[in-house]
């Protein structure tokens, strides 16, 4: 009994537990929810001029550009061309990670955003660069039919991969203000070197 109360005297107040455990939590789960924001490198990109990280040039070229007239007002349309190039001298290779709560786009390799992109006429204001799918040949026994034990190959995916010289694109279209030309931020996804 004694041993008891004396215990009860050096805990603190068991509300104070309570809010220490939800303020934790909290940490924790933020921490886990923001640290793929946290984890992406911001550059600003121009057109020629990529910006480059880790072996890999992220830019964007302008294809056909033109005014439009939408309500009244002028405005310059973009026909843009987004990529990345690996001039690394090795295979970037990204395995499939962990995620909190989405597992979509874990072949990302960029997201290049339009900064003064007014999104009119249904038009974009960022787009992104995926890296393509690799696979492994998996070799298993199996009975077919009949009854006999069989070797099947089955290609399974492993990840994503961008070999070395290898160029992935994609295409935008933005709509910004009359006399401007697109000013592109490209926000990169870090890849683990192996």
């Amino acid at each position: 009994m004694y041993r008891l109360y004396i215990t009860l005297i050096f805990l603190p107040e068991p509300t104070y537990l309570l809010q220490m455990n939800r303020l934790l939590t909290c940490l924790l789960l933020l921490t886990g929810i923001c640290s793929p924001l946290f984890a992406q490198q911001a550059y600003d990109a121009q057109p020629g001029k990529p910006a480059q990280f880790n072996g890999i040039d992220y830019g964007f070229e302008i294809r056909n550009e033109r005014r439009v007239d939408i309500g009244g007002e002028r405005f310059m349309r973009y026909e843009l061309s987004i990529y990345a190039t690996n001039k690394s001298n090795c295979t970037k290779i990204m395995f499939p990670r962990q995620a909190l709560l989405d597992q979509k786009d874990q072949n990302e390799l960029a997201q290049f955003d339009c900064l003064n992109a007014t999104g009119k006429r249904l038009t974009s204001k960022s787009a992104k660069v995926l890296a393509r799918p690799f696979t492994v040949p998996y070799r298993q026994r199996v009975k077919n039919a009949e009854g006999k034990e069989v070797v099947t190959i089955t290609d399974i995916q492993a990840g994503h991969m961008l070999r070395n010289g290898e160029t992935v694109s994609n295409s935008l279209i933005v709509i910004v203000p009359d006399g401007e030309q697109p000013v592109m931020k490209v926000r990169i996804m870090e890849i683990p070197d192996l």
